[in-house]
C-alpha cells in the first residue's frame, strides 16, 4: 500500500492466541472522507470489514476476510454519479522482519515461483503490529470498477460509422483539391 491508510486498524501480534481473532471493523464518517479523497470516489456510504488473524508456519500470520462498501463515483461516458457495492474477500500472509521466512524472501539469487491462480507469497511486516485495517482498505481499493458506467450511458459512435459524425476532411485533401482546380 502507498502512504498511510485512512483506514488504520493495527492489530498487536503478541495478543493474537493460538485459536487466533476475530475483529469486525467500520470506517468513521471522516475515515470514508479521506478514503473517498484517496481514490478519487465521489462519496463512501459505508465501508466495513470482518478480520480473522491466525498464526501461521509458526512466525507468521494469515489475515483472512472479507471488505464490503457501498460508494459512489463518476460514470466515465456521461460523468453521472454511479453506485457500486463492493463485496471483496482476502486473504493475506505476514511473517515478522528478521524471521527466517523473511530471510527466505529476501534472498535475491532465490526464484519466486509465481501461481496465477495460487496465494501470494508473504509479506514482511515490521515490529510487532499488523494493520489489518490497511489490508482491507488495499482489497477494496482493487475492487473499485475502473470504468464505472451509468445505466444507459453510450459512447458516441465513432467517425464515419452509421449513426456517428461525419469526420471532417483533412487538411491536406483540401490542398490537393485546390491543387486539381489550379490554385
Amino acid at each position: 500500500m502507498i502512504g498511510p491508510s485512512a483506514f488504520s486498524r493495527t492489530i498487536d501480534v503478541n495478543v493474537v492466541p493460538a485459536d487466533g481473532l476475530e475483529r469486525h471493523i467500520e470506517a468513521t464518517a471522516d475515515e470514508r472522507v479521506a478514503v473517498a479523497e484517496a481514490f478519487g470516489l465521489l462519496g463512501i456510504e459505508s465501508l466495513a470489514a470482518d478480520v480473522a488473524i491466525v498464526p501461521w508456519r509458526g512466525e507468521g500470520f494469515a489475515v483472512t476476510g472479507r471488505v464490503v462498501a457501498r460508494i459512489t463515483q463518476r460514470c466515465v461516458v456521461s460523468l453521472a454519479p454511479v453506485e457500486q457495492a463492493i463485496d471483496e474477500p482476502f486473504e493475506v500472509y505476514f511473517v515478522p522482519a528478521g524471521s527466517r521466512l523473511a530471510a527466505a524472501l529476501a534472498r535475491p539469487e532465490r526464484e519466486v515461483a509465481v501461481q496465477v491462480w495460487g496465494a501470494e507469497p508473504p509479506e514482511v511486516f515490521p515490529g510487532r503490529s499488523i494493520d489489518i485495517g490497511a489490508v482491507a482498505e488495499e482489497h477494496f481499493a482493487l475492487a473499485i470498477d475502473p470504468y464505472p458506467r451509468a445505466p444507459g450511458a453510450e459512447l458516441p459512435a465513432p467517425p464515419d460509422e452509421p449513426g456517428g459524425p461525419k469526420r471532417p476532411e483533412s487538411p491536406f485533401a483540401v490542398l490537393e483539391k485546390l491543387k486539381r482546380q489550379g490554385g
